[in-house]
């Protein structure tokens, strides 16, 4: 009995020390995965000052909680992949039974250890299609992850230059605002001044210069506080909270200069193709389709293999095997709840809903490409109407200066400020036109020009 339970003992000693070794190799996988999760979230580059356009489109974004989300949902569809590609690997199981048996060939009670352990080796051979059919719906579903977080890298670029472009409208908005309120403030406080002394004007003139000053104080501080507005806004686009910044540098925008507006016809094919949004929702009814299939095989038979590896204690009984290799085969023969056919049939509605809003979607896609057409030809009218206006604003500031310096009566101060306002519009209309084009780009699913340039 003691040799026994020396041998038995030196048995387990080996089996703790598998044991171990195999909870290592699964620890180390799984200190894996945090480190999976940190690498998500790259560590903050300082802003540069001044920020150029470039630079912020490079730091934008792979740190914002909306680009985040959407590579979480492309991590998810590549694991669930690897779930589904695992479903035919090899698994292997320690069994130990510590157990105690009274022999029903012996009279009375007599127990007598009857422990035993062992090794079984299981793999799935084949389903018959099934599993191929839900690799083919997981491929098609990482592939459908993959287009809206390239969708939504398009939209949080155009995002990035919305909000770069309106700090810039602001600031020079509010240069012509404040070149407005100091113009009218020096025109009240002259009149109010000549009032006092020389009684030159009446108290209805000077209140009505006064009303004139305190509407252009008030758009004034209405202009400073949007440029304070549209920084917080690009900084939490660009994913920095609290990090605004103080100065930005005009972009060039040369580079959307020099196209030519394309035909619609030459233009929509390529963008019905080339799309993310609409690659997403192909990939999504590919998936649909091939979970049609997955359903059709719910019942497939199962082929699957064993071996068995055993050590007993008491191994005098004839029916113990040592080494035992099965080949199983499953097959569901009756399901009287209609299960197969259900989820058949909700596969099939899954489908035929997905394939309404891709074709939806293309009605969409047509008419905002049309759109887009039409306001870049609007654009470029706007564009020779401001180059017009800024001319000639340029040509009245010079007349009204030499007016001016002549000691003539003039309106030097408004014209200043009307060439003020012809240049923030002639910025406008080049920005607009830099917006329409990233619209086109990202719907062809093209990085910005800006991004290719650099």
């Amino acid at each position: 009995m003691r040799e026994g339970g020396l041998w038995l003992g030196s048995r387990f000693s080996m089996i703790r020390r598998t044991a171990q070794l195999a909870l290592l190799v699964f620890g180390a996988g799984l200190a894996q995965l945090p480190a999976l999760a940190d690498s998500a979230i790259a560590p903050f580059e300082p802003l540069p000052q001044p920020l150029t356009l470039q630079d912020a489109l490079r730091l934008s974004g792979e740190n914002h909680p909306n680009l985040r989300l959407a590579r979480a949902g492309v991590l998810a569809a590549q694991i669930r992949l690897q779930k589904v590609e695992s479903s035919f690997g090899a698994s292997v199981l320690l069994e130990l039974q510590p157990r105690a048996a009274s022999k029903a060939s012996v009279s009375g009670v007599d127990f007598q250890n009857d422990s035993r352990y062992g090794l079984v080796w299981r793999k799935r051979l084949t389903d018959f299609g099934r599993s191929a059919s839900r690799r083919e719906v997981a491929g098609a579903t990482l592939q459908a992850k993959q287009a809206i977080y390239e969708a939504r890298h398009g939209r949080h670029t155009l995002e990035i230059m919305e909000r770069f472009f309106a700090v810039t409208l602001a600031d020079y908005a509010y240069q012509m605002h404040d070149e407005r309120m100091a113009i009218s403030y020096f025109r009240y406080t002259r009149m109010l001044e000549r009032q006092t002394r020389f009684e030159q004007y009446s108290d209805l003139e000077v209140a009505e210069r006064e009303v004139t000053y305190r509407q252009q104080y008030v758009a004034r501080l209405q202009a400073d506080l949007q440029r304070r507005q549209t920084r917080h806004q690009l900084a939490l686009a660009l994913g920095r909270p609290g990090e605004l910044s103080g100065e930005l540098v005009m972009p060039d925008l040369a580079v959307y200069r020099k196209r030519e507006v394309p035909k619609y016809a030459d233009l929509v094919d390529r963008v019905i193709l080339s799309s993310p949004a609409l690659q997403f929702l192909r990939h999504d009814v590919a998936a649909a389709k091939a979970a049609i299939d997955v359903a059709r095989k719910l019942n497939s038979p199962v082929l699957s293999a064993e071996l068995e590896a055993r050590e007993y204690v008491n191994s005098t009984s004839s029916s113990r095997d040592r080494y035992r290799a099965n080949l199983k085969f499953s097959m569901p023969l009756f399901d009287g709840t209609g299960g197969r056919n259900i989820e058949v049939a909700l596969a099939q509605n899954t489908l035929l809903h997905k394939q309404a809003a891709l074709a939806s979607s293309e009605y969409v896609v047509r008419e905002e490409v049309l759109m887009l057409l039409h306001e870049l030809e609007v654009n470029r009218a706007e564009e020779a109407a401001a180059q017009a206006q800024e001319t000639y604003r340029g040509y009245y500031q010079d007349r009204s200066r030499a007016m001016y310096e002549l000691e003539l009566r003039s309106d030097l101060g408004d014209a200043q400020a009307a060439a003020a306002e012809a240049m923030l519009e002639s910025i406008r209309v080049d920005f607009e036109r830099a917006l329409l084009w990233t619209q086109l780009d990202s719907l062809l699913g093209l990085p910005s020009a800006l991004i290719q340039e650099n």
